[in-house]
This record gives structure tokens, sequence and C-alpha cells, in this order.
């Protein structure tokens, strides 16, 4: 076979009334790949070359196929998706588009690997839920693959990069002190490039891959784990911030499919990251905040208060709530937020461990979260603002994030005040469709604080929900999450958890 990766779909929003796609195919460095649309029409694609990589001793060639459809109307004989049918280089694949005005079947996963090889051990199939999307997909076609981040693990790079695991032995002065070297350059970059490949190649990925058109947000696993909560020296030393150089290169790459340089068609105008917005999805529209491009890490000084970090920049917020503003007639805004807005209060336990040495890990973990203490205003203001674009839109907003290894149902509740009426948004959480839960105990320990609502701001509440035929707040077996339409405006969220003969239902 000619393809070294691929093909793996990518959405790349609605444009002047014209549905775009792309395809992603990698090749060695001797061959140009060919691709042709067969039905329902028939069309040569043309062959972009995004990157040569390893970019700095390349082998390999990336290209890209961008394909741009008009959507079928609605009508009222005929209301399935059109199926469409392609070939790149003798390898066949099909994928589904909604009808003009039809909100597309979505399905959203997330952390898609192993932070530690050891817990491959306890897990019979590794790629379980991936199969049984699969499935899914076969019964009934998605048209939406929604990936919230952790789409690689690259947390093997400390052991695997010889000259990374010699730094992580040095002394913290000697570490802070390294300079980045054009060896370290290339050592991670092999590695960056090589974790995509190997990974995304696995069959049960690229059933999916090729066959569901992807909207993929990066999160800290995609750069390495808890980036943007370390402190403030060792973010900003020379060796983490040429990693994160490396791993923003290839999530644009491989993610995002651009060359280097390039901008997403459906990125939000103005701002500096990687956010992006989809409208034009039926009735729905889709915001994707970039969570990780900005992240400031915590300044600490000795004998004063821990000072507040960023988790989006001043500038992109604006560009954000910009973009927000413009997004009318739509009956449901979805926000991918990779680290959930409501969820667990786990700041207690933050305080405790900034006490005790030797809890850097744990630490940083804690920190990483919304509800974290440096991010609660920043968190206060979003909560604030979706709720608002509620009331004005009058429509439903729901978030969708991964990241905590559990599935969960929360909800954020405003008050009625004045002539505004009251508001509910959902957060669901669904992770992982790979990385194993937390140990059982673990879950125990949790539950005991799930029932505890908070107070988040005067009017408002937000609080986990028990899921109807689930007797917990927590689901801690594996899970992907649907995301399918009905014909009466709603969408029903449906967990497919391991393990379990039924769905986890929530009708937004």
């Amino acid at each position: 076979m000619s393809l070294l990766l691929g093909p793996i779909l990518q959405f790349r929003g609605i444009h002047n009334n014209h549905y775009q796609l792309s395809i992603l195919v990698v090749t060695d460095m001797n061959h140009k790949p060919s691709a042709h649309l067969l039905t329902p029409v028939a069309m040569t694609l043309e062959a972009t070359l995004l990157a040569q990589v390893p970019v700095e001793n390349p082998n390999q060639q990336v290209w890209r196929f961008d394909i741009t459809l008009t959507q079928a109307r609605l009508l009222a004989k005929e209301k399935k998706p059109v199926a469409y049918t392609y070939q790149v280089d003798g390898v066949s694949g099909s994928f589904s588009v909604p009808r003009l005005g039809q909100t597309p079947r979505m399905a959203y996963v997330s952390c898609n690997g192993f932070s530690d090889p050891k817990l491959m051990k306890g897990i019979g199939e590794k790629f379980g839920r991936w199969q049984d999307l699969a499935l899914s997909h076969q019964q009934e076609a998605y048209q939406l693959l929604l990936m919230g981040g952790d789409q690689v693990y690259s947390d093997e790079m400390w052991q695997s990069v010889p000259e990374l695991h010699d730094w992580i032995s040095l002394p913290e002065e000697d570490r802070l002190a390294t300079v980045w070297s054009a060896q370290l350059q290339t050592a991670v970059s092999t590695f960056f490039c090589n974790l995509y490949l190997k990974r995304w190649a696995e069959p049960s990925l690229q059933a999916l891959f090729g066959a569901v058109p992807s909207i993929m947000m990066w999160d800290d696993h995609d750069i390495m784990d808890g980036w943007g909560s370390y402190p403030q020296a060792l973010h900003c030393c020379p060796v983490y911030q040429g990693i994160f150089r490396i791993a923003r290169d290839y999530y644009r790459l491989f993610q995002l499919q651009l060359a280097a340089g390039a901008t997403h068609p459906a990125a939000i105008a103005g701002q500096t990251s990687f956010s992006m917005g989809f409208s034009g999805l039926g009735k729905t529209t889709l915001l994707v905040p970039d969570l990780r491009s900005d992240r400031q890490p915590t300044i600490r000084v000795t004998g004063q208060p821990v000072q507040p970090t960023q988790i989006i920049s001043a500038s992109n917020w604006n560009a954000i709530y910009t973009w927000l503003t413009n997004q009318h007639k739509h009956d449901h805004l979805l926000v991918l937020s990779s680290v959930p807005v409501a969820y667990l209060d786990l700041s207690l336990l933050e305080r405790m461990l900034s006490l005790l040495p030797g809890q850097q890990e744990l630490e940083d973990d804690l920190r990483d979260h919304w509800r974290s203490v440096p991010h609660m205003q920043e968190r206060l203001r979003f909560i604030q603002r979706l709720v608002a674009h509620a009331r004005v839109e009058h429509c439903q907003v729901s978030i969708l994030s991964g990241d905590v290894h559990v599935g969960a149902l929360g909800i954020i509740r405003a008050a009625a005040t004045g002539d505004a009426p009251a508001i509910s948004v959902n957060q669901l959480i669904s992770s992982g469709v790979v990385h194993p839960p937390a140990p059982a105990l673990v879950r125990y320990v949790l539950e005991q604080i799930a029932d505890k609502p908070e107070a988040v701001s005067d009017g408002v509440t937000a609080s986990l929900e028990r899921l109807a035929g689930n007797n917990h707040y927590l689901i801690q077996a594996r899970n992907w999450l649907a995301l399918e339409p009905d014909d009466s405006g709603r969408i029903w969220a449906n967990w497919h958890v391991e393990g379990m003969d039924h769905w986890l239902t929530k009708v937004l």
C-alpha cells in the first residue's frame, strides 16, 4: 500500500453556503497520491503538499485533498443525509453529509491513549470503544466526529527520547539552564512525528477517521501532561518551550491539516491561538475554544497569595466573544471545553497538597481544572457569557468535555431575574475512549463530594446529576458520547459505556 497513514477526514466548516471537507494522507518521499470522489458526483481532487516530516530529517510527505460540496436541500420526502464515496490511491471510503438545514449526527470522544503503559495491563481490548463506535456508525452514519483532547499521549517521550531522559535526571538548576539544542529539536520532532504515525495507524481508529469528518481540539497530553500548570520557571525554560513549539507544529499539521503558518477556515477572526467556530449546522452552532495555547502558570512568591493564572488571554477571549455575539438563529450552542467547566470541587485537596513536599505532579493535575482557585474568575466570566448568550438568543447551551477519565452530567443553573428567564446549561463529560478510569477507591472518594452543589455566583449554581439508569454521579468505565438530533429539535445525548448493556441518556 502506498499510504503510510490515512485517509483521515476533517470538517472545515460551511463557507459561502458550501460544505467543506479535507482528506489527509501520508506517503513516502517518492510518491504523490491521487484521489477522486466517486459518487454521487465524480470529481478528481487536487493534492496539496503540507509538509515533509520529520522536519529535520524528512522521509515522509503529508498531503491534503480539499473537497467543496453543495448541500442537498432538505425535502419532505427525502430526509436522509447524502452518502459520498471516494478513493485515495486505491483505498476506498465513504462519508455522510447532512442535508441543508439538518443538524448532523455527532459522536464525541476524548483521551485516546494511555498516560502510563502499566495501565494497559488491565484492559482486554484497548480499542473496544472505538470498535463499538464503528458498529454504531455502520448502523446509522455519523456526520461529525468531535475529538475533545488528548488525541495522542506524549507521556512516553520522557523515557523513549534519550536526550529528554537524561535531562529530567539533572538537578533542577541545570534543567532550567539547559539550552534547546539542534539535537533536542531533532529527537523530539522525530518522536512526535512517529507518535502520530504509529498511534493513528491503528485499524480501529482508521475505520472511523476515514469515514467520519473530524473536528479536533488539543489538550495537555497532546503537548505534555499538565501543560500550563507548572511553576513559572519550569514552564518558561528552553526545553519545555521547545517541546511546546514542536507539539504545536504537529498538532497543526495532523489534527488541523494545515501547512506551517496557515490558518484554518473555521478559525475565529482576530485571535492568535487555534479556537474555531462552526455555524450553519442546521439549527446548531459549535464553539471550539483553545484552552492550551495561552496557558500561563502560577507565579509563586514566598509569603504572598497565589497569583492568578490564565487559560485564555484577554485578547483571545475578546475575539471568541465577538464571534459568539454574531451567532444568531440557532436552537443549540455546543461548546467544546476540553476540561469540564462544571465538575467536582477539588480546591481543598489542591490547597492541602500545596503545603506538602513532593506532591508536584498531583498538584499540577488539580491546577489544570477550571475550578482550581487561580482560574475561578476566568471561569465565572465564561459561565456568565454562556448564560447571557442563552438568554439573548433563546437557545440551549451545552458544554462537551473530557480529560477526567470518567463520564458525568453537570448542570449550571441561572435563576430568573426580572425579565430574564431561568437558564440551564448542560455539562456533558465523556472520558476516555481508550484511557481507563481511575481505580474504584478514587471514584468512591470523589462520589462523597459529588452531591454538593456549587454556588458559582449570585443566582448561579452548578451541580453534578445522576444519569437515568446509573446509581452514581460518575461513570467509572470507558465511554463515548453520541449526539443524535430528532425531528422535534431535540438532541439525544447517549453515553455508550463499556460493560453496560444500555445507554445512559440526557435529552437536550
